[in-house]
């Protein structure tokens, strides 16, 4: 998987619900759970940016996504 290809990915799961991704999404998705790494670097590089934020909790047991998950404030209908 491309770092292109995770980004993408991301985003359409969080358009799919609603502006919000979190780690158990991500971490069932066949496609993502493919390239922890490269899928990491792009949540972790989203999570940095101005319209999208990452959250951590306490209880989530995730497994390798290194947040709780991401909340995008602005999606517009076009592709990344």
């Amino acid at each position: 998987m491309t770092y292109e290809n995770a980004t993408r990915r991301l985003v359409e799961l969080a358009r799919a619900n609603g502006g919000r991704v979190t780690a158990a999404q991500v971490e069932a998705d066949e496609e993502l759970s493919s390239d922890h790494a490269t899928v990491s670097a792009a949540a972790r590089a989203l999570g940095g940016g101005t319209n999208v934020f990452s959250y951590d909790e306490e209880d989530d047991e995730r497994d390798w996504f290194p947040f709780s998950g991401l909340v995008f404030s602005e999606l517009s209908s076009q592709h990344v």
